[in-house]
């Protein structure tokens, strides 16, 4: 499938089994992919009766039948893969791992205690850690606002601050952002509502990765069913975009190994040998032909080390299973030694992560970093967002219609620059290209003088063009002329 469709809803309890009936088949009928239900109000023992009634693959957190509770419900019209998860004991969140296409989506479905508590929000935080966190939708009922301004009608112009507090640290340090609001940044909806005293408030909303943003084509919020709240949803645009060579940076550490900087002083001699005894070739094409060896050089010698690390960091790997099973295995004689053996080859392998978690610091383009405040996996995914940030995932043509594929954002994006530097005649232009044309027949002219600069009657044509060219005049007329264009899809360049 190209798309799918996640959805939160604060249901109320499903405690009852007639409206717990009704709602499945109300969401069922939705045909959306994932379901994040809040205030689901279960308990350990209805877990397999409920995910039974569902009819695929579910999962639940709760431990009374009378508050708190969540669940995440899937659909069978696309295909996953679950990774990871953990269930909240109090009922109050799931964090899975599913696997998309070749995609990895981290998401967290969140019921927010109804007070200020920032503790809840940071125990998130760090149970999130220990997932994969490449692609990020933490959504469900936050009970609190993002923007009391924008967010929240009546009552009184406060929301839970702490908390927000910790949730906006959350959305920068992992690169989120508030999808709904991204793309309705004036709208006022509201999620929930109460009618004594009149209160409305967008308490249920997505926090999504910034990368994963441009594949979101719409987020609503549409009517709920047997609740006080309303149900949110995003689709999202699965397509995929399959990533190119990229541009080539040369990595500075490269100039402390010995063995490539005598690779690059060979490449030098070896270019300005081949090519001294050709007169065709002066000092500046031999620098750049010096710089272009360099560049292949570099390029080689880079992937043939890629590659021997690769291989040596699954040795390694294998080397350390192996000794694992031997430790558990073996006599007690033999333990410290296979123990020092383990703790060699496990700074072995930390030494080749180090090495490319400073390649991945360096390349996610990290303003600060502190040694031990973020781990490697951070930067990693880091340089991952920022890759797939550079990437069109949509585009909006001319008719209005939103492209997602990759050879209709690419013929769009050829017609419309085909269309903004082609040559369109207008009168301003043609007035344009006449002065030009007069300007042009004087440079000709006086390279012609140049060219028969020893004829006995230089004097004479010099001072009968100057009489015909003013210099000042166009000049006056050129910029007169151009002052009053703004903008005619064609660029001039004046040489006076």
């Amino acid at each position: 499938m190209s798309n799918i469709t996640i959805s939160s809803l604060n249901v109320r309890g499903l405690g009852n089994n007639e409206k717990r009936r009704e709602i499945f088949q109300w969401l069922r009928k939705k045909k959306f992919s994932i379901y994040m239900l809040q205030e689901v109000h279960c308990t350990e023992r209805s877990f397999e009766t409920w995910a039974a009634e569902w009819g695929y693959t579910a999962f639940f957190s709760g431990f009374a039948s009378n508050k708190a509770g969540v669940a995440i419900l899937f659909n069978n019209n696309f295909a996953f893969k679950v990774l990871r998860q953990i269930c909240d004991k109090e009922g109050r969140y799931i964090i899975i791992d599913l696997e998309v296409g070749e995609q990895i989506l981290t998401i967290c479905n969140i019921y927010a205690p109804n007070k200020d508590d920032p503790f809840f929000f940071q125990n998130i935080r760090e149970q999130m850690t220990m997932f994969r966190c490449e692609e990020i939708i933490l959504g469900g009922d936050f009970n609190l606002v993002m923007d009391v301004k924008k967010d929240k009608k009546g009552g009184k112009s406060t929301t839970h601050r702490n908390a927000l507090k910790v949730i906006q640290n959350i959305r920068d340090n992992l690169d989120l952002t508030d999808i709904w609001r991204d793309l309705n940044p004036d709208g006022r909806r509201y999620t929930w509502r109460q009618n004594k005293p009149e209160i409305h408030c967008r308490l249920d909303f997505f926090l999504v990765s910034v990368s994963l943003a441009g594949r979101i084509l719409k987020a609503d919020i549409l009517p709920g069913y047997k609740t006080d709240h309303s149900l949110c949803n995003i689709v999202i645009n699965y397509q995929t975009h399959p990533r190119g060579p990229g541009l080539w940076k040369l990595n500075s550490s490269l100039l402390e190994e010995m063995d490539y900087v005598n690779k690059i002083k060979s490449t030098i001699l070896e270019t300005v040998n081949q090519y001294e005894s050709d007169e065709t070739v002066d000092e500046v094409l031999l620098w750049e032909m010096i710089k272009l060896q360099i560049r292949d050089t570099s390029i080689k010698y880079s992937k043939a080390k890629i590659k021997k690390m690769k291989t040596k960091e699954a040795d390694i790997e294998n080397d350390i299973s192996a000794l694992e099973r031997q430790l558990e295995s073996c006599i007690n004689n033999d333990k410290e030694a296979l123990a020092e053996q383990l703790r060699v080859k496990k700074r072995e392998l930390e030494n080749i992560i180090e090495y490319k978690t400073k390649g991945a610091i360096i390349r996610s383009k990290v303003r600060w970093y502190n040694e031990g405040e973020k781990n490697n996996k951070y930067f990693l995914n880091l340089e991952n967002r920022h890759c797939k940030k550079k990437t069109i995932m949509q585009i909006k043509a001319k008719d209005g219609a939103n492209l997602t594929n990759d050879s209709d954002i690419l013929r769009e994006c050829n017609s419309f620059y085909s269309d903004l530097y082609a040559t369109k005649s207008t009168k301003i232009t043609e007035d344009l290209e006449k002065n030009f044309l007069v300007m042009n027949t004087h440079t000709n002219s006086t390279k012609l003088i140049r060219k028969n600069a020893r004829a006995p009657y230089l004097k004479e044509n010099v001072s009968k063009l100057s009489s015909q060219w003013n210099p000042v005049n166009h000049l006056v007329q050129t910029v007169s002329l151009l002052n009053s264009i703004k903008f005619s899809g064609k660029m001039y360049l004046l040489f006076l």
